[in-house]
């Protein structure tokens, strides 16, 4: 038979509901009778039931993910959100928690779906996995006081959040050191996004190291398949600069910036080297494989979730912070070797 409350209540002979203030952590206990309830657990093997301590506290157990506006920028189809929403259903559900996924072709649309979704007590709180600038989404969440955390960078000033992060400014440094170690100095920057803080960052990281390399760093280089200008103005900053390597704001990009410099007689990695960002399973497709910085989406997803969980379980001790995942190279096929050429 499971051991209860009461059980260890008269073990240690306080009330059953002192053993629940202890199990709340309240600060009316003291520390000894606390010592005295919690050494009676661990002997009797209490263990203590959170979904029955959640219901008296109006929880649901169950968090909603936000995805960006589907409408945007075609963001929806990279595979990061769905290895991140992967990570977080199966942390979740080692926690017996439920996860709802919030989206929307519009910012309006998204909140609407969020706000039904927390209104109706569906969820406790939610992950937003994007973070851009003036965002509505997260303006709604911060002014009706609902519990979030987000999957990005802090983009604006007085936004009280937290946040679970890539170091984005060192990860675009790492880019050009990565290639610099490889003999190439003649390198551009390549996005598809313009509003997201990642994106800044990362190019930051590379403007700034570029520099202190003794290296010219270029103005990012907007590249949008459907966009014939931005192909053009990509093709001729290819030659004007004599570009021997790109780096690329993620990988489904990086493979249609292939795909285009092979179309234009740039074959990789021999005229042109290409490095990427999220060592999605798209570095694998075609050949070249792409060498590709993995920033650990896994534990972007369970860090989130877990940060997000011990908030709302314990509102006292909300935090502000911004928490940083490790990143790492993973080497491929896509970088060439310069310093190994014979001259």
């Amino acid at each position: 038979m499971a051991v209860t409350i009461k059980d260890v209540a008269k073990a240690v002979g306080v009330s059953p509901s002192t053993v629940s203030r202890v199990l709340s952590n309240k600060s009316s206990i003291s520390d000894q009778t606390k010592q005295k309830v919690l050494s009676a657990m661990k002997e009797l093997g209490y263990v203590p039931n959170v979904s029955a301590q959640n219901l008296v506290r109006g929880l649901t157990d169950s968090v909603g993910v936000i995805f960006p506006p589907m409408a945007k920028d075609g963001r929806i189809e990279q595979q990061f959100y769905m290895q991140i929403l992967s990570a977080i259903n199966s942390e979740a559900k080692s926690k017996g928690i439920t996860v709802a996924i919030a989206t929307g072709q519009t910012n309006d649309e998204l909140i609407d779906n969020v706000a039904l979704m927390y209104n109706q007590r569906r969820v406790d709180g939610f992950i937003l996995l994007y973070s851009v600038i003036n965002d509505p989404v997260k303006r709604y969440l911060s002014q009706n006081h609902i519990t979030y955390s987000v999957v990005g960078s802090p983009v604006d000033q007085n936004t009280a959040a937290l946040y679970i992060d890539t170091d984005n400014q060192l990860l675009g440094a790492n880019m050009v050191d990565h290639l610099f170690s490889k003999g190439h100095q003649r390198i551009l920057f390549v996005t598809d996004k313009t509003s997201e803080g990642f994106v800044e960052q990362r190019y930051t990281g590379y403007f700034l190291q570029m520099r202190k390399l003794g290296a010219i760093p270029h103005e990012a280089v907007l590249f949008n398949r459907k966009d014939p200008e931005t192909l053009d103005a990509f093709y001729e900053k290819l030659i004007n600069t004599k570009a021997t390597a790109v780096i690329v704001i993620e990988d489904i990009l990086a493979l249609r910036v292939m795909q285009y410099c092979q179309l234009v007689g740039y074959q990789v990695p021999d005229d042109i080297s290409i490095l990427s960002i999220n060592n999605s399973a798209f570095a694998e497709i075609i050949h070249p494989y792409l060498s590709s910085y993995d920033v650990s989406i896994e534990d972007l997803g369970r860090v989130a979730l877990n940060e997000l969980v011990k908030q709302i379980r314990d509102p006292d001790q909300k935090r502000y912070v911004r928490i940083m995942v490790p990143h790492h190279l993973v080497a491929r096929e896509s970088v060439r070797d310069l310093t190994k050429i014979n001259h």
